[in-house]
């Protein structure tokens, strides 16, 4: 895939204030470049017509990985989770929500990176919901 393997730097877990939702911010580096499949051109000032990027081939694996967000309760059973495809942002907030949060417990907020069904990274935080005053 790439010579320096992608990599979780931070997982930071963001309890908001209805103790309901969690925003997860995640730093990752040594992700491959984006390239845009787009040509910006202005018709109106051509000479010739404008050509079609090249279609990627389809037997070529995409050089992103996979990303797996997940919060787990002190069982480390899994109460949310989200699966990002081809992942390619160096900074990520996402908020994940809980159906049934308890203040009392401890949690744990997972970041696992995958590409083609090799683990490249996992990240675990402990955290707990805010108590109520």
């Amino acid at each position: 895939m790439i010579q320096n393997k992608p990599r979780i730097v931070s997982l930071q877990p963001i309890v908001l204030g209805d103790n309901r939702r969690v925003t997860m911010e995640l730093v990752v580096e040594n992700l491959p470049a984006v390239f845009a499949n787009v040509a910006f051109t202005m018709p109106d000032r051509l000479d010739t017509p404008p050509t079609k990027p090249p279609k990627p081939a389809a037997d070529v694996p995409s050089p992103y990985p996979n990303l797996e967000l997940s919060i787990l309760n002190r069982h480390r059973q899994q109460v949310a989770s989200l699966f990002i495809v081809e992942h390619k942002e160096e900074f990520t907030a996402l908020t994940m929500h809980l159906r049934q949060p308890d203040p009392q417990e401890d949690y744990t907020a997972r970041a696992e990176m995958t590409y083609q069904d090799e683990v490249l990274d996992v990240v675990e935080t402990s955290f707990r919901l805010r108590q109520a005053n």
